[in-house]
């Protein structure tokens, strides 16, 4: 069962649970599924347990239902910067269930909460949403090769991965085959980097072979 097919059926349990005035188990549903887009864009959530969020109206649920289901779409896709387009917009419509607050409100909290977060590196960058698992996106093969997005649609367009593919928006897909480590491994490899350059920063250099 695919995720847009689950996520259509949680939004209509949230309708009928309204409809039927089982009004705390469709706002309880509501909050979940409100915490999942904010955990599927890897922004903290703990902020909004902070908020008096109230049941939304239908046009509210039902504007939040539908961009919901379009920062899905971009993330599929790997647009990421349109995710966070549709993000603002949510947001908004977000802030219609919270008495006495507003988009700009929400967006402070969010932000001082990003602020606050150990793992800054982290921040906003969006949990990965695999449509084949024996492929790459250009961006992630990138990522594990150490070059730029744009260097490897430029070595795919030059045949360098035989059996990489364009899917119908444009984005290339690359097999796993050709990349000695995968994806996973490159972003604990980075993600130590990162930790090891900030350390340096802080205490003189440091080589990374000393804690291998």
């Amino acid at each position: 069962m695919s995720r847009e097919h689950d996520d259509e059926l949680l939004w209509e349990t949230v309708v009928l649970l309204k409809d039927q005035n089982l009004t705390e188990n469709a706002l309880a549903l509501f909050k979940s599924l409100i915490n999942r887009t904010f955990s599927t864009l890897n922004v903290p959530t703990n902020f909004l347990e902070e908020l008096n969020i109230q049941p939304p109206t239908g046009e509210t649920l039902s504007q939040i239902r539908s961009l919901d289901k379009e920062i899905y779409q971009a993330l599929k896709s790997q647009d990421t910067l349109q995710a966070y387009k549709y993000l603002v917009d949510y947001i908004k419509e977000f802030s219609e269930v919270i008495p006495g607050s507003d988009q700009k409100e929400v967006m402070a909290k969010l932000l001082y909460t990003c602020c606050l977060n150990d793992t800054p590196n982290e921040i906003l960058r969006p949990i990965h949403i695999e449509e084949n698992e024996e492929f790459l996106t250009s961006t992630e093969a990138a990522e594990i090769i150490g070059v730029s997005d744009q260097t490897i649609r430029r070595w795919c367009e030059k045949g360098k991965y035989p059996d990489a593919f364009q899917t119908e928006g444009g984005h290339w897909r690359i097999p796993k085959k050709y990349l000695k480590i995968s994806y996973k491994q490159a972003r604990k490899r980075n993600s130590f980097e990162d930790r090891l350059d900030q350390f340096n920063m802080k205490v003189g250099e440091v080589s990374g072979d000393e804690y291998l």
